[in-house]
């Protein structure tokens, strides 16, 4: 096989490698045919790619080589992240239940104290199911299936409870193992409809909308998160004063399990505030059955048609009182 052979051919095997790559591949295989000299088969290489310059490569009848000047910028995999709109009006924020680790006397509390308020509309802030069954965490019980018809009956409790009203279903980082358990264990399966919170839950059929992952949620101009989106939200002092070092704007999230407020003035004089709710699940969950500073609570988030909002942040009792 002639010299120009091996090049073209091994060009064509190795497209998207550069010059000096090829040009190295071909001397540890064929080095001898050109006394072993990297920069003749370089050469070489660069002139069947039509890198030699303007005179070869008019000199070239096939141009099929030739590496592609026209090559536009890639396609981004940037994933467009566009937030979701709670309608104006009165509405309850429940969040972080951990079904089926929930807390009875506080879910019950805070719904009642929603519907003694008459609110709208309902927004579960995330972590409404614990997933356990399908954590990477250790545990003593793996039944997911069960999970999942607990799930489904307090979902179909909550629409009893609130017939008319609009409910707004954001996952947290426990629903998020779901997808990250078919990425983890079946990737194979990723994509199909059994990967999708949504399909396994009913949603649609229960008139629930589900939020995609990782999507914040504006209430009016209100910025309401889970919280496990923040990149290390600090619990010094309380979750929401590390709410609002990362925000540096009006914001509320779950996830800590914690009711607190923290207010500041930013250097316009401007006053901004920051709330973090409290949970609705066990408080002595095996993993840290001591010495948390987890609370039960819920919040009530007045929405006005001008974007301004008014937040109600509330505790509830271990006797089921609403403080």
């Amino acid at each position: 096989m002639r010299k120009s052979d091996i090049v073209k051919a091994t060009i064509r095997r190795f497209p998207q490698l550069s010059n000096r790559t090829i040009a190295r591949h071909l001397l540890h295989t064929y080095g001898g045919l050109w006394d072993n000299n990297l920069e003749k088969i370089r050469s070489s290489v660069r002139y069947y790619r039509g890198r030699a310059g303007k005179y070869s490569r008019q000199r070239l009848v096939n141009k099929d080589l030739f590496l592609q000047e026209d090559v536009e910028i890639p396609q981004s995999w940037r994933k467009q992240r566009e937030p979701y709109h709670l309608t104006p009006g009165l509405w309850l924020i429940l969040a972080d239940a951990h079904i089926p680790f929930h807390e009875p006397v506080a879910l019950e509390g805070a719904v009642q104290a929603g519907q003694a308020e008459g609110v709208e509309g309902i927004l579960l802030n995330g972590d409404w199911q614990d997933c356990s069954a399908i954590s990477y965490w250790p545990t003593r019980r793996r039944d997911f299936n069960r999970e999942i018809e607990l799930v489904i009956d307090s979902l179909d409790w909550l629409r009893r409870e609130f017939p008319k009203q609009k409910i707004v279903y954001k996952p947290g980082n426990h629903e998020y193992r779901l997808p990250r358990y078919f990425v983890r264990k079946a990737p194979e399966l990723i994509g199909s409809p059994l990967e999708a919170m949504e399909t396994i839950i009913g949603f649609e059929e229960r008139k629930i909308e589900f939020l995609d992952y990782h999507q914040i949620v504006m209430a009016g101009k209100l910025p309401i998160l889970h919280g496990h989106e923040i990149r290390g939200l600090a619990r010094t002092v309380n979750p929401a004063r590390g709410l609002f070092l990362k925000a540096k704007s009006w914001a509320l999230c779950s996830h800590c399990h914690t009711t607190s407020m923290h207010t500041a003035k930013n250097i316009t004089g401007r006053l901004l505030t920051t709330w973090s709710t409290g949970c609705l699940c066990d408080l002595s969950p095996d993993y840290m059955p001591y010495a948390n500073d987890w609370n039960w609570g819920f919040a009530l988030v007045n929405v006005e048609k001008d974007g301004n909002f008014e937040v109600v942040n509330r505790r509830v009792l271990h006797n089921g009182k609403i403080v």
